[in-house]
């Protein structure tokens, strides 16, 4: 949230109004996480950041890949005049890391954990920033895969971790294997059928008088 702060402190006047801010980092089966970020100021601010921000994608700058830890692509910022809204949206790729046993996404400071709903798979966290333009605060939700499981939050490690079930990629070898073994067992059965039906037909075809001339 770094960069909004910067930006809102750099284009508004002082002011003690607050900025509402809702953040949604969705996971992907593969850890990739789809984030929506939406920022509401106070009408005056939001036109003095209308007026002075020629291009919204200005300020997605910082979440090029060559300058954020992850690669971040499909980045989209867009100004909703009717609800005085900023709107983000970006895909970080790879920011589960799977660990074999588990998988984890790193949540940074100053986000402070609030809740899990269980039956949500969702993880939420309080968020709050001083800025010259006013104090943005709000929340951010974590959520995780359909079919994650086992998920937990570690504070002293500021991470948020979670099981996912085995690929189908383990049990579709192994059924290629099953396959295979069956096709070359019943290759080899015929093989050895085979075998005794042209056995004994040679046999029988060396044992037969040959024909005079």
């Amino acid at each position: 949230m770094g960069f909004l702060a910067a930006v809102l402190a750099a284009q508004a006047a002082a002011s003690a109004q607050e900025i509402r801010y809702d953040g949604t980092y969705s996971l992907a089966p593969n850890g990739d996480m789809a984030v929506t970020i939406k920022l509401v100021p106070p009408m005056v601010i939001y036109q003095k950041l209308r007026e002075s921000i020629s291009n919204l994608y200005l300020v997605m700058r910082g979440f090029a890949s060559s300058r954020a830890n992850a690669e971040v692509v499909e980045k989209k910022a867009d100004w909703d005049d009717s609800n005085r809204t900023l709107s983000f949206s970006m895909k970080i790729l790879g920011a589960g890391h799977n660990l074999g046993d588990r998988w984890e996404v790193e949540v940074p400071k100053p986000t402070e954990f609030s809740n899990l709903d269980e039956a949500k798979r969702t993880f939420y966290f309080n968020e709050s920033a001083a800025t010259p333009a006013g104090t943005i605060r709000g929340i951010s939700k974590l959520i995780l895969p359909a079919e994650a499981k086992q998920f937990k939050w570690e504070e002293s490690r500021r991470v948020a971790s979670y099981v996912m079930p085995p690929t189908g990629g383990a049990s579709g070898k192994i059924l290629l294997l099953w396959i295979a073994a069956v096709v070359f067992l019943g290759a080899g059965a015929a093989l050895t059928v085979a075998s005794f039906v042209i056995k004994p037909a040679v046999a029988e075809t060396q044992s037969l008088p040959s024909e005079g001339p």
